[in-house]
């Protein structure tokens, strides 16, 4: 639903059915939005809640979700070009390490995914719908709880024995921005029914260095390889499958900011790499350097979305 009065244009969610579960979401969800406040988080305005009705008020988000843009109605439009997906990319880490590190107590989001990345006129983002987070109380680690959330983007040790803390967050940033530079799904149909996981995709391509073949066709070779690099091995670091080895979201920025350098609005010719059959033949040290470091998952010891 969208309202337009004095120029202020809001988004409103509305319970459709009331459930003691839909009950809870919106409870949990008025309670973080009112406890936070970051550029990178959708902006609460405020909420109704009487008799049957439960109504949340949000800042409107006039170029909708990134899940639009990479899959749904205006994917063939390809209106997010190189410097945009960077942006969001950074977007969204800064109001994960946000809720990580600066909210009081901490959050988990719980259900990062390209659908709850909104975009504002800038097409800047803004981490959305909070109705599975967690707040974490000062001096806990991880919680063990019912397992939520969307397949194909759930860490291993959440989706199977429910151990929830900051790094599942991690890991579900990492399946985002392989998704954000591929325009792949974090779980595909294959012909025969077969489905196969961002992962098992991608990974042959990363050990071989084949990173031209990993970016979205969409963008007809138009970005940069250097960053492209970069960006798809801060990914890997974040979906490790052991938890205890996967970076802070502080540092997924920091990585972020640090190995893209200067966010350019616009690519020269001559830094934009064009997809097509070479491989790519540059310095590989420090990419060896960051592999050596990474297990990259097998199909023995990753999650397997079947």
């Amino acid at each position: 639903m969208q309202a337009n009065t004095w120029n202020l244009q809001i988004a409103v969610k509305r319970l459709k059915t009331m459930t003691a579960k839909a009950e809870m979401e919106f409870a949990v969800e008025v309670e973080v939005l009112g406890r936070v406040r970051h550029k990178n988080l959708l902006g609460l305005r405020g909420f109704y809640a009487g008799g049957d009705e439960r109504l949340i008020v949000y800042d409107y988000m006039p170029n909708h979700s990134l899940l639009s843009h990479l899959h749904g109605q205006f994917a063939t439009d390809c209106l997010l070009d190189w410097p945009k997906r960077i942006s969001i990319a950074i977007g969204a880490a800064e109001g994960l390490a946000y809720l990580h590190h600066e909210a009081n107590p901490h959050i988990i989001h719980r259900d990062i995914k390209a659908s709850n990345v909104l975009l504002d006129t800038e097409f800047q983002a803004k981490v959305a719908d909070f109705g599975f987070a967690k707040l974490i109380p000062e001096g806990v680690s991880h919680l063990t709880t019912r397992v939520k959330g969307t397949l194909g983007y759930l860490a291993p040790e959440y989706a199977m024995w429910g151990k929830v803390s900051g790094s599942c967050d991690v890991y579900s940033y990492g399946i985002l921005l392989l998704e954000i530079v591929s325009a792949k799904k974090p779980i595909e149909k294959l012909p025969g029914g077969v489905k196969r996981d961002i992962i098992q995709w991608v990974t042959p391509y990363v050990q071989k260095g084949n990173f031209n073949h990993i970016v979205d066709e969409r963008l007809k070779g138009h970005f940069d390889l250097e960053q492209l690099i970069s960006v798809i091995m801060v990914a890997m670091r974040c979906i490790d499958s052991s938890p205890e080895k996967r970076p802070s979201m502080l540092e997924v920025v920091e990585w972020l900011k640090g190995g893209i350098g200067k966010r350019k609005k616009d690519i020269p010719p001559s830094l934009s790499y064009k997809t097509d059959d070479e491989k790519y033949e540059g310095n590989f040290d420090d990419f060896k350097t960051m592999q050596s470091r990474l297990k990259i998952p097998s199909h023995h010891d990753k999650l397997k979305i079947r």
